[in-house]
């Protein structure tokens, strides 16, 4: 049998005790930028009857409200609900549109939506069917969305980033790759550094990664910190200026837990959570306070059984 469970939780960005913001399966979170929400993927994908159809999958789009009601039994608005996986969406700085990662159409995309629903969704990036296209991220003057996906030409995954006016949703510029000169491992997510730089987190080997910096216009990556780990998909978060970045690593406890360190220097990584479970896909919150993210299992369990 296989069991799998997530739900949310956030941590004072000092560290300390964790506290429950969701008691449904829920994960990858992600902050509006000037109100007490938080919006994030819901659903009952990892049961057989969803995973046949994968990509498919039972994956929706819900949003809590910080302020009140802690922790949800279920969603208090419904963003996005289709037959196909939605997920990982993120408001624009000035709270108009929402970008977010659909397969509908028989996509591996990113779509765009006005806040107020007054046109319909539509898609931005046209990478196509496994190309595991992952969170959107706009960048701080609202203009470019950022995102990672498989390079057509290898399958390699990239940064991407395309432009986007955050008033009107006009593309103002086509889908362009981010390249880290030098680098070849397979960037999974990236943030805004704002001045035009990006921070990511790749597989740089089997069992190693890369915390980087480099200029989204692509160029030289700096490294910031590399660790061994065998989650690959973790994220990171970035503190509101931009001094600090929140990851994954496993802990001393053997579990999964979120760490922080300075992006620049060489001061070692300050772990902020401590209780027995797994986390992933940090996120930090507008004003700096809190770090929201993932708490997850999921443990398989073998039984044998003999004839009378």
């Amino acid at each position: 049998m296989q069991s799998y469970r997530t739900h949310l939780a956030d941590v004072s960005a000092n560290g300390g005790p964790s506290r429950q913001l969701t008691t449904f399966q829920s994960e990858t979170p992600s902050y509006h930028p000037s109100q007490p929400l938080i919006a994030f993927t819901y659903g009952t994908w990892r049961r057989v009857l969803d995973d046949v159809k994968y990509p498919d999958i039972a994956q929706e789009i819900g949003v809590i409200d910080l302020a009140t009601g802690l922790p949800y039994e279920k969603p208090s608005q419904v963003i996005a609900q289709s037959d196909s996986e939605d997920q990982a969406m993120a408001w624009s700085p000035n709270g108009k549109w929402i970008a977010f990662h659909s397969h509908r159409e028989m996509s591996d995309d990113v779509w765009l939506r006005p806040t107020d629903g007054s046109q319909p969704d539509r898609r931005i990036t046209f990478l196509g069917r496994g190309a595991e296209v992952g969170w959107p991220r706009w960048s701080p003057d609202g203009k470019t969305v950022l995102l990672d996906g498989a390079r057509k030409s290898d399958g390699s995954s990239v940064l991407y980033t395309i432009g986007i006016d955050q008033d009107s949703g006009r593309v103002t510029s086509e889908m362009r790759e981010v390249r880290a000169e030098g680098f070849t491992g397979d960037i999974t997510h990236a943030e805004w550094l704002g001045n035009g730089t990006v921070i990511a987190i790749a597989r740089e080997a089997p069992g190693r990664h890369a915390i980087m910096t480099l200029p989204a216009a692509g160029g030289q990556p700096t490294f910031v910190y590399r660790f061994a780990t065998e989650h690959d998909f973790p994220g990171l978060g970035i503190s509101p200026d931009s001094k600090r970045v929140a990851f994954v690593a496993p802990a001393a406890d053997g579990y999964y837990q979120i760490f922080t360190k300075a992006v620049a220097g060489d001061d070692p990584p300050r772990q902020l959570t401590g209780d027995p479970s797994n986390k992933t896909q940090p996120a930090w919150s507008p004003d700096g306070q809190r770090v929201a993210f993932t708490v997850w299992s999921y443990d398989a369990t073998f039984y044998s059984f003999g004839e009378r």
